[in-house]
């Protein structure tokens, strides 16, 4: 994917997502404030429907309290004891009489009930159906409830109950199918206690049969058949599944089916034994599904018209970004490969102007360090190449008379029968110190060689046992001279024959053996032989009880003309090319020398070596061919020694050292991976938080592994490997997963990345 494709999804993205955000988020909310704005208005209108029930009963409520001002209380209600029945009677006539007068165009009126103060019918009269007139009969009518008589009983003030709705599906008359009750105290408008009750009974049924099409409902699901009403067969709860739910929340409810059918329902009458009586009605939701369409349709009309904007912008921004990046990338490329001196006009913003301006004196800048460097390296180059024929033509001038002394004073020692004690020990004397003079001049021309590329191995069949016993039998009486015990300890499982070159395998052990013959006073020197972990096959190590070696200068020992004691007043001897040169040459061999020591307890060097460096040797020889290259010079090799490719995996580098990193940097990027380094820590953990690094690689040069180990362990998902560069003892070797030379082969080194890293060419054959 280009560049431009990545900006330009970003940015359309970027300013999609906000915008789908909030679509999706207040469209939904402004639906359903409609479609409850839409419910609410119907409500409205349903109720609207009702409002007469409501008018009536104010009506009636004024009605009711002219009623209770009865003229002889006592008489009508017949509890005065003075009154006989024939006055009680003509009593009852008048008012009967008065409320055919005032009520009996109220044909809603049906029944009027007069109860004492313990709650018992005294007096009532019914509405005759034919003649409509005010009559007593000879059965009661429908009483309240005790409840409510009682609370009317009880009242110190006028006041008006409204009664539970009584229903009567088994009635003949239409009139009292559905009624409601009102009661009011009698007495307290008149200062006097309240002495009893008037009851007045309303009919109400036509509010049922206003509407053929509304549904009246019991609580229990049944549909209300009273006279005068279409009669409905069966349960609301099976025509309307779900419907039980829904009113137990006493509630309004809007009931939706599957096929679109909407009907609301709402308790409208509370009837006796406390249940509602739920009416129900159509609601017609085409309007809303309407407004609903057209509203999704506008916002998607914007939505898209939008989406267009965004990418046209999108697109322009991407493409100016882009220009503006292949101009800053061209020109990085042409002042990195090329040293050119690139020159950013831009024009824009403050900002960009400042910025081209920087970038041209960067690249003036780099272009003028390069060839400074350029030069340098030439100039580098020449001086080496003097020094390492100076070495050579020295070194061959000083062995021709070094080698004349050497044979002449053994010839003298030979034949020193007329020479006195003294003359034979300074010709002693002269004949050591030439020999000290030539191994001298030898270890020059060797680092000579191996500084120059020119040290090439011989590889063949050693036999380490036999190589050993040799060793043992040339060195072993020094050793006994100065008192040290000298052995060889051979392991059961440690292989007994590899490929490789026997006189520098020789040439390393007596290194490490005169260190330990110079720096040990007493105790012993042991030779040992045993299997190595992988990628090694056997270990060569030499352990003595000298005087140790502090774990700071573990590392300095394998420079060149340096020692553990760098001052003049060093009580041991030495160039310091010792340990260098059988660096140099273990590198040769395909392995590695490792040291563990400690000040006072003696010191164990180890060199590790494969079963077989044959064409190894040859590919470590071409590799330090091309890293004495010089920066300008293009590469001579079509790829890397030894072919990989790990599919542009990217590998974290920490070193310090510039010339150490520009040369692993250069093996690791010919298997095809991508290298970023660090010089430290911090830098580190930056590369670690910016990138997705597959293995981690630690050189001990001045670093803390541990410390670094910790920061990788921070980054818990996909956590890299981590190969440490080193002996690693002061470094840290616990905190690494992998361990290998301070300079490793490309065998080892490439041995461990297909250990932890699978390769892009393996995942293609599989």
């Amino acid at each position: 994917m280009s560049l431009r494709t990545r900006i330009l999804l970003f940015l359309f993205v970027f300013a999609l997502l906000p915008l789908l955000g909030a679509v999706g988020i207040n469209l939904p909310l402004v639906l359903d404030r409609v479609e409850l704005f839409y419910r609410q208005a119907f409500l409205q209108n349903l109720r609207a429907d009702f409002q007469d029930l409501d008018t009536h009963l104010a009506s009636r409520d004024e009605m009711l309290r002219l009623l209770a001002k009865l003229p002889e209380p006592g008489v009508v209600l017949g509890q005065d004891q003075r009154a006989s029945q024939a006055q009680i009677a003509r009593v009852r006539l008048k008012y009967t009489e008065w409320i055919n007068r005032i009520l009996r165009d109220q044909l809603d009126i049906v029944d009027i009930l007069f109860l004492d103060s313990d709650g018992v019918l005294r007096f009532w009269l019914s509405r005759n159906p034919k003649t409509h007139l005010w009559e007593p009969t000879s059965s009661p009518p429908h009483q309240p409830s005790q409840e409510v008589v009682k609370r009317v009983l009880t009242a110190t003030a006028p006041v008006v109950v409204l009664a539970p709705v009584a229903i009567d599906e088994e009635a003949t008359d239409l009139s009292r199918a559905i009624t409601l009750q009102l009661l009011s105290p009698l007495g307290p408008s008149e200062g006097k206690p309240t002495y009893g009750a008037v009851v007045m009974t309303l009919d109400i049924g036509g509010l049922v049969r206003r509407d053929e099409t509304t549904l009246w409902v019991h609580d229990d699901g049944r549909y209300l058949n009273v006279p005068g009403i279409v009669k409905r067969s069966g349960n609301a709860f099976d025509d309307f599944p779900g419907l039980e739910e829904k009113f137990q929340s006493r509630k309004i409810v809007l009931w939706e089916g599957k096929n679109g059918r909407t009907v609301i329902w709402v308790p409208l009458l509370r009837t006796e034994g406390d249940r509602p009586l739920w009416v129900g009605r159509a609601v017609r939701d085409e309007p809303l599904r309407a407004l609903r369409d057209a509203l999704i349709f506008r916002v998607s009309a914007i939505i898209l018209l939008l989406i267009v904007i965004i990418a046209l912008v999108a697109r322009w921004v991407a493409g100016r970004m882009e220009r503006l990046g292949n101009r800053v990338f061209e020109g990085v490329r042409r002042v990195v490969e090329k040293g050119e001196p690139v020159e950013f006009h831009w024009k824009g913003s403050a900002e960009l102007v400042q910025l081209g301006e920087n970038l041209s004196r960067l690249s003036r800048t780099h272009a003028r360090n390069l060839a400074e460097l350029q030069d340098h390296a030439r100039a580098l180059e020449e001086s080496n190449r003097y020094k390492s024929e100076f070495l050579a033509n020295v070194s061959h001038e000083l062995r021709t008379p070094l080698n004349s002394i050497l044979l002449l004073s053994k010839l003298l020692m030979k034949e020193s029968e007329g020479l006195s004690r003294e003359q034979q020990e300074q010709l002693r004397v002269i004949h050591e110190a030439s020999a000290d003079l030539r191994m001298l001049i030898d270890n020059v021309l060797d680092l000579s060689r191996m500084e120059a590329g020119r040290l090439e191995p011989v590889i063949e069949k050693v036999n380490l046992t036999e190589l050993l016993e040799e060793i043992e039998a040339q060195l072993a009486p020094q050793f006994r001279d100065k008192g040290l015990a000298f052995r060889v300890q051979i392991a059961d499982d440690a292989p007994r024959r590899i490929q490789t070159d026997p006189h520098k395998l020789k040439q390393i052990l007596k290194n490490f053996l005169s260190n330990s013959l110079k720096f040990t006073e007493h105790g012993e020197v042991v030779v040992a032989l045993s299997a190595a972990p992988s990628p090694y096959a056997v270990s060569l190590s030499v352990k003595d009880t000298g005087i140790g070696i502090p774990p700071e200068k573990q590392q300095a020992i394998f420079e060149a003309f340096q020692q553990a004691d760098g001052s003049t007043r060093r009580r041991f001897g030495g160039t310091g090319l010792g340990l260098s040169i059988s660096r140099e040459l273990a590198q040769v061999l395909c392995g590695e020398i490792r040291v563990e020591s400690r000040p006072g307890e003696g010191a164990v060097f180890s060199l590790l070596l494969p079963a077989n460096c044959g064409e190894a040797a040859v590919q470590h020889e071409t590799r330090r061919h091309a890293d004495a290259r010089m920066p300008d010079q293009p590469q001579q090799e079509a790829g890397s020694p030894t072919p990989a490719n790990f599919g542009g995996c990217r590998l974290l580098l920490v070193e310090s050292d510039i010339g150490r990193l520009l040369r692993l940097s250069q093996l690791l990027e010919r298997w095809n991976l991508a290298v970023t380094a660090a010089g430290d820590g911090e830098e580190m953990r930056e590369v670690l938080e910016e990138e997705e690094v597959c293995l981690v690689l630690f050189s001990d040069a001045g670093l803390d592994w541990c410390t670094l180990y910790a920061i990788v362990e921070e980054k818990r998902e996909n956590r890299p490997a981590v190969v440490g560069l080193g002996d690693g003892k002061a470094a840290g070797e616990a905190c690494v997963d992998e361990l290998l030379p301070h300079d490793p082969s490309p065998e080892s080194l490439l041995a461990v990345m297909r250990k932890h890293l699978l390769e892009e060419e393996a995942r293609e054959t599989s």
